[in-house]
């Protein structure tokens, strides 16, 4: 398409274009020099890039680099933004997040608003990127070997659903018979309507169901994490077949398909113990720093691999300046862990945590980075986990099962270090409550609260109501304007 994009459908388009410009970048640096021309249009020129599997590759490799900007699931998504509006921080007043400190939730002002723009901006972008994969590669299928034409494929379509549903879950109301957000399937100079949430679940189910037809390869599936192939290397840190199945649990989730819900929930347990293996207690209470397991990275189902971490910990939890630290003060933080009862011992709180030296302050150690970290540990951010299925499951067997649901909750209690079961008496309302304080204590630094909270319309940690003002980010301006 030749035709010139004018300057207000430009600036309507930047979450598109600032994506591809950062693919570019990134892509430039690492001597793809000519992937598409930078022009006043929103036009890929992709004969350079996409034209080998190697090329292939390295677009994919590119969309997740795109995700750990600090931006989105490097700060923002995970550790930033998202736990300081679910109350999981005490924070000073003139911190970057002070919208939330005095419960002002309007996201106008000019610290955050302009953090609730970029996240629109670059979730767009790295869809835009990954689409433009996904708008070639069937016809390119004949330059693949093995079995790398499925394994693209299948996780370009799990990054689309999976950062769609980060965008409703943010973005849109929990009535999914609203307008939601578009769900852009194509890379083009068009707009793309808004869908209702209920249009936008079955677009991401759709994007997963084929996601998981194509990973059907996955060497994963026969519990091989780790391969000399480069490219295949580390599965568990990528958009692998469960990671795909634990997407599908959340979604369904989100639309309150329970039964679907627990069956792709239960189908990543199955594969636990064999795949993704509780962490093991030696690994975790060893006395030397750097080869303590922070993230109990054995359990992850997908993990970003966040090269400057380290430099991001520092900057706001370990040597953070203390209007920048995100803390929770020591009554908080032990109430949180119920020190006082049967919290001691849990793992979360013994050694994934830490009281700031000359404070009463306690700060999460998950992200830390010990000099001479061991590599097999080093850099990873998860964003999906094991034990967030048994919390779905827990949930999906209330009311149905409620010895069932307080055995998953259990399961992972006893894996934390927690000696003290729940009692098999829980009524509905407490077993609810109970994954609650799961989702606070296990999810710490990884934005799950507020999604949670929202879901279940319950009250955020600080005590604050949850209305739609709350927790709906507003659309940018650009969108409301272009996309009515």
């Amino acid at each position: 398409m030749d035709t010139y994009i004018n300057q207000k459908e430009f600036e309507m388009r930047n979450r598109i274009s600032a994506g591809i410009l950062a693919l570019f970048i990134l892509l430039f640096a690492t001597s793809c020099e000519k992937w598409m021309d930078v022009q006043p249009r929103t036009k890929i020129k992709s004969d350079e890039l996409l034209k080998t599997e190697q090329g292939y590759k390295d677009a994919l490799i590119g969309c997740y680099a795109l995700m750990k900007s600090q931006s989105l699931y490097g700060r923002e998504l995970t550790f930033g933004m998202m736990d300081a509006a679910a109350g999981q921080y005490d924070l000073f007043s003139n911190t970057p997040y002070n919208n939330f400190s005095s419960f002002n939730y309007t996201y106008t002002g000019t610290t955050v608003r302009p953090i609730v723009d970029n996240i629109w901006i670059g979730m767009y972008g790295v869809i835009a990127n990954v689409n433009n994969i996904l708008d070639h590669i069937d016809n390119d299928k004949a330059i693949f070997t093995g079995n790398n034409y499925q394994i693209i494929k299948g996780e370009a379509l799990a990054m689309r659903a999976f950062i769609h549903l980060d965008l409703l879950r943010l973005f849109a109301s929990t009535d999914l018979t609203k307008t939601a957000i578009p769900y852009v399937t194509t890379l083009g100079d068009h707009v793309v309507p808004r869908s209702t949430g209920n249009q936008v679940i079955d677009f991401i189910l759709n994007d997963l169901q084929n996601a998981a037809t194509n990973l059907s390869v996955d060497p994963i599936k026969k519990g091989l994490k780790l391969s000399e192939d480069a490219f295949l290397n580390n599965r568990h840190q990528r958009l692998n077949y469960f990671a795909v199945k634990a997407i599908a649990a959340r979604a369904c989730l989100w639309k309150n398909d329970k039964a679907n819900a627990l069956a792709n929930a239960m189908e990543v347990m199955n594969a636990g113990n064999l795949i993704f293996p509780w962490i093991k207690s030696d690994n975790i209470s060893i006395s030397t720093e750097k080869d303590k397991d922070y993230t109990f990275s054995t359990e992850n189902l997908f993990a970003l691999n966040v090269f400057d971490l380290k430099t991001i910990g520092n900057t706001w939890y370990y040597s953070a300046f203390a209007i920048n630290q995100l803390y929770k003060s020591k009554s908080g933080y032990e109430s949180m862990f119920e020190i006082s009862t049967v919290g001691a011992s849990d793992y979360r709180f013994q050694y994934v945590s830490k009281q700031v030296t000359g404070t009463t302050n306690y700060i999460t150690t998950k992200f830390y980075q010990p000099d001479n970290y061991n590599n097999a540990y080093r850099n990873m951010l998860p964003l999906l986990r094991r034990s967030e299925m048994n919390y779905i499951a827990a949930e999906c067997n209330i009311g149905v099962d409620n010895q069932a649901a307080i055995n998953f909750l259990n399961e992972v209690r006893g894996k934390r270090g927690i000696t003290t079961q729940l009692a098999g008496t829980l009524t509905a309302t407490q077993i609810q409550a109970e994954i609650l304080k799961e989702y606070r204590k296990e999810f710490q630094g990884e934005g799950q609260l507020f999604a949670y909270c929202k879901r279940t319309k319950t009250n955020f940690p600080n005590g604050n109501s949850l209305t739609d003002t709350k927790t709906i980010l507003p659309l940018p301006d650009s969108e409301v304007e272009f996309n009515k």
